[in-house]
């Protein structure tokens, strides 16, 4: 199996290659300037060239801080950008992982959240997140 995985230099893609290995899974790491979720025309020719048999979207824009003063940016990558990895996979047939965070939920639970609980990010990079995940559904469950 290959996993295709965006965000090659961040945390999650690091440890899914160090695991990956031993099960015997490749995976294909991919990032800027080759995939760019800024710049979502370079995300299916980069994923068509990889060639695998699932993507996981582990790239974001993860400034939490400044994000506030850069929610454009956040957006762009966390949200459009999500989604068009989820439309390029799509477009190749293959499944897309679209990790997400807690910040898309207001954070005042007393316990940890689950995917079933309301939603409501009080800040742009928790906005931005959410904004991918509903880009990400929005194309794969169509």
């Amino acid at each position: 199996m290959r996993v295709l995985v965006t965000g090659r230099d961040g945390q999650v893609a690091r440890a899914l290659a160090e695991r990956a290995a031993a099960q015997g899974v490749t995976v294909v790491p991919l990032a800027r300037p080759e995939l760019d979720l800024s710049a979502p025309e370079t995300i299916l020719p980069a994923l068509r060239r990889a060639g695998g048999d699932i993507v996981v979207n582990a790239a974001a824009y993860t400034a939490v801080d400044r994000a506030e003063s850069e929610p454009e940016l956040a957006q762009a990558i966390n949200g459009t950008g999500a989604g068009a990895v989820a439309a390029a996979a799509t477009a190749l047939k293959i499944p897309v992982v679209q990790l997400s965070t807690d910040y898309v939920f207001e954070g005042t639970s007393e316990r940890p959240y689950r995917e079933s609980d309301p939603v409501g990010p009080v800040s742009a990079y928790g906005r931005s997140k959410l904004a991918g995940e509903e880009a990400v559904a929005a194309v794969t469950l169509d």
